[in-house]
């Protein structure tokens, strides 16, 4: 029987989210140092992971291992908070990679401003490169084992990249990265966490801005040569081969949206099941 494409996709679809569950670790750990809170009530969930989070970063240590952040930007102007976010991170055994996508970029200011952060290696692609090709530069500058993706407009915390390396420590997932995350509105000054409750589990969703890789697990595999969607679907080719991702904590992590985002969703679109979020403590801890 020949399949039409949209039921071939949605197929596809249903075996990859199967794929997801097909593991090597367990998140039962994670949860039982939090004292294994009740998902079913996300307000309740929220507040007892909040309150035991410093319980289960004791309970799991970041696993060790070298880990590179690689940064591709085509902002000249936002090179000095891409600074900012690499200098804060505790995480000691840490490369740098900034890939210049764009010819705007005055590679002597770029080092300049990189000089906070020793070893620091900095690219700059031929135009037209694509975000998908200029990630796998960066990651063909580093043997590190796992690889951070970090965003030029978001905002990391100081323990944002060693949180995402303790999920790696138990998850034995290929990818880490963050489901339930905050998100900050440029234009009203407004936070939310999204898709609330979706945080320490199994999930073939993650944002783009968040993820760690373990090459040990994925190998090779690099980003398909393109600009929008090289996220997902790097994920999609993870679930294919029958590797796992993870959503880690929702905390470090805030992503920043701006009238100059790619993805075109009204405001309204985008909090659509969100949570205001009036204190934002919780935001880096």
């Amino acid at each position: 029987m020949k399949l039409d494409n949209l039921t071939q996709r949605a197929w596809r679809s249903v075996a990859d989210a199967r794929r997801v569950v097909t593991r090597s670790g367990s998140a039962s750990q994670a949860l039982a140092s939090m004292g294994h809170p009740d998902r079913s009530d996300v307000t309740r969930w929220n507040e007892q992971t909040e309150q035991h989070h410093a319980g289960y970063r004791e309970a799991n240590p970041v696993p060790a291992g070298r880990a590179v952040a690689v940064c591709v930007s085509m902002r000249p102007h936002l090179v000095d908070a891409v600074v900012e976010n690499l200098a804060r991170q505790d995480h000691g055994q840490l490369d740098v990679v900034f890939v210049a996508n764009s010819p705007d970029f005055d590679l002597v200011k770029v080092e300049q401003a990189f000089e906070r952060i020793p070893g620091a290696v900095i690219d700059q692609p031929p135009t037209g490169t694509s975000l998908g090709a200029a990630l796998n530069r960066g990651l063909q500058r580093s043997d590190a084992r796992f690889v951070a993706k970090f965003d030029d407009d978001d905002l990391y915390g100081v323990q944002y990249l060693s949180d995402q390396l303790r999920a790696h420590g138990y998850a034995g997932a290929g990818v880490v990265g963050k489901h339930s995350y905050f998100a900050r509105i440029e234009a009203t000054g407004e936070t939310y966490l999204r898709f609330p409750g979706n945080d320490f589990r199994y999930s073939g969703t993650l944002a783009g801005g968040t993820l760690v890789i373990d090459r040990d697990r994925v190998g090779g595999q690099e980003f398909d040569n393109i600009s929008l969607g090289e996220d997902r679907a790097f994920l999609a080719a993870c679930h294919r081969r029958g590797l796992c991702t993870f959503a880690a904590d929702r905390f470090n992590f805030t992503q920043v949206r701006t009238g100059a985002n790619t993805w075109t969703v009204s405001d309204e679109a985008f909090v659509a099941g969100a949570i205001s979020v009036a204190d934002q403590s919780g935001i880096d801890r």
